[in-house]
């Protein structure tokens, strides 16, 4: 029997220049501030990233009838970058330091969607583990555009601390699969069992 698949076996971090200089520069003394432990804002935005779900595919099937009615199915000529369900990514974001990081993303939106000289956000890459932590493959999800933030909710009736969350979404134009481990670095690392080396 083989092991359940672990959904928290992944690697995936905003790339280090999806935050605009003029962010880094407003938010820093903040985090210096607070006493935020990490280096740099990007890190910290990162640190509270909960998932990122990965979109399904499928198409549609053109239907054909011949002689006596019977219908037949065909593939479609549709781009192969195009047959996924949905061409959009999805973060959720756990909301942390009296939603310290919902501003500085809502910033950032706001300053990629001014941005007049840069079209699209730098590839997004998710990297899939094993249950050793290594990399079985990478999801790039390239021209990207940051499409939309959640909503956020100040209650005055909430008066405990409580886990709360939001989701930035974004939609992109193409994705490419890259396998990390082929038979030969198996070899390499020596991960593969002798008896089945010599098959």
């Amino acid at each position: 029997m083989r092991i359940s698949s672990q959904a928290s076996q992944f690697i995936f971090n905003l790339p280090s220049d999806f935050l605009p200089n003029e962010s880094l520069k407003e938010f820093t003394p903040l985090l210096e501030k607070n006493w935020v432990q990490y280096e740099n804002v990007i890190d910290y935005i990162n640190s509270t990233i909960k998932g990122i779900n990965f979109p399904g595919f499928s198409i549609q099937t053109p239907e054909q009838s011949i002689k006596r009615g019977k219908k037949l199915h065909y593939k479609p000529t549709t781009n192969i970058n195009d047959i996924v369900s949905s061409n959009e990514l999805t973060l959720t974001i756990r909301s942390v330091d009296s939603d310290l990081n919902y501003i500085i993303l809502l910033d950032i939106f706001s300053k990629h969607y001014l941005d007049t000289d840069h079209i699209y956000v730098e590839p997004f890459i998710l990297t899939a583990l094993d249950i050793h932590r290594d990399a079985i493959y990478q999801v790039k999800f390239k021209d990207i555009i940051f499409k939309s933030i959640s909503e956020n909710n100040f209650n005055y009736s909430v008066q405990r601390i409580q886990a709360k969350e939001f989701t930035c979404t974004f939609i992109y134009d193409f994705i490419d699969i890259e396998y990390m481990v082929d038979r030969k670095k198996l070899l390499e690392l020596g991960t593969i069992p002798t008896i089945i080396q010599k098959i």
